[in-house]
């Protein structure tokens, strides 16, 4: 297909988009769409329209209105909490979603804010404001009571965490193959997980319904504060943990790299963004347990393997973003996965390290 063609398809793909929501949804005089290049899955526009601005998803994850009803519940419960999401716009008919020719279309409410491409684009105070924010919601999501039935269905989120290793290993042969040293590490790496998952110490860990994906491109700012969180595709029942190791690994990135290129630095980092979380779950009366300090560097190892091996290989299979060429998906994902593969070695050596206080106390 040529780049002429191309533009040809996202042309008329959108305008199908626009035609369906336009009369699925009372949204007013449309003024402008674009397609957000944010989203795996998912298709993600931003409308303009005499009413405000909205987010229209077209959902890959979940497959059901029932399934985007669930999601709806618990959106509205946040609010009620405090917290600021995405909530859902209902259609003219009351739904929240709209079908049409096989697709599942919603509609949400915009956030306004800025959203950054780069930790490195954060002051200090947002970062800590980053961390506070995540144990406010933790605390929101934690009152909410649903019969399991919240999170997506994993058939296409090879990401999405579990606590199960043979849905892991099911995941990964799936996947395109790796290199025989590299699915050696990976396979070593839930082995470790299947021995954690099984002990007393992980049956301790305080659980919620986490965001699963708690990074800077799912979250918007007004100045210094966190003006809300979106993008629900991961949303997983878990260690409420999860979320905190993985925006605290995000950002000791930034600084320090990968965790196998300067452990100590990345160390430092990463205890110090894990520290802004623990100092506010503590004010909220919600205190890390001594189970869940524990459990940072096996949470550490499940981060690796879903957002670094199985994210670059799952990349692999993707339809291209929107001006992104092969050979620019492939150097993603082959870079991906090798700084992954080398930080479960270092994660393995912390894990067996004989020093019981690897991290500082956060």
């Amino acid at each position: 297909m040529t780049r002429a063609d191309c533009m040809t398809a996202i042309s008329r793909r959108k305008r199908f988009i626009v035609d369906v929501v336009s009369r699925r949804y009372d949204l007013g005089s449309w003024r402008r769409t674009e397609r957000l290049t944010g989203g795996v899955l998912n298709e993600v526009y931003l409308a303009e329209t005499s009413r405000g601005h909205f987010v229209i998803r077209a959902n890959r994850v979940r497959r059901s209105i029932a399934e985007i009803e669930r999601l709806s519940t618990f959106l509205s419960h946040l609010r009620y909490r405090g917290i600021s999401a995405d909530e859902l716009v209902s259609t003219v008919d009351g739904r929240v979603a709209a079908e049409m020719d096989g697709e599942l279309l919603s509609v949400h409410r915009f956030i306004p804010g800025t959203v950054y491409a780069s930790p490195a684009e954060l002051s200090g105070s947002q970062t800590a404001n980053l961390m506070r924010f995540l144990a406010h919601y933790h605390s929101a999501a934690g009152e909410y009571r649903t019969d399991g039935r919240l999170a997506a269905r994993d058939e296409m989120l090879p990401v999405m965490y579990t606590e199960d290793p043979d849905r892991l290993r099911g995941r990964l042969k799936r996947l395109p193959k790796m290199a025989k040293d590299e699915a050696s590490a990976v396979n070593r790496a839930i082995d470790r997980l299947g021995s954690f998952f099984a002990s007393g110490a992980y049956r301790e860990l305080k659980r919620t319904w986490g965001h699963g994906d708690y990074r800077l491109c799912n979250v918007a700012f007004d100045a210094d504060r966190v003006s809300g969180l979106f993008d629900w595709d991961l949303l997983c029942e878990g260690p409420r943990l999860f979320d905190a190791v993985v925006a605290s690994n995000d950002l000791a990135r930034t600084i320090a790299g990968p965790l196998s290129r300067d452990p100590e630095t990345w160390r430092e980092e990463f205890a110090r963004h894990l520290a802004a979380y623990r100092k506010e779950t503590r004010r909220l009366g919600t205190d890390m347990n001594e189970s869940e300090v524990g459990s940072i560097r096996y949470l550490l190892l499940v981060d690796a393997i879903l957002s670094g091996v199985f994210f670059a290989l799952h990349l692999r299979q993707l339809p291209l973003k929107p001006g992104e060429s092969a050979s620019q998906r492939r150097q993603r994902s082959d870079r991906l996965l090798a700084e992954s593969v080398a930080d479960l070695a270092a994660i393995d050596s912390l894990i067996a390290s004989v020093d019981s206080n690897v991290f500082p106390d956060p």
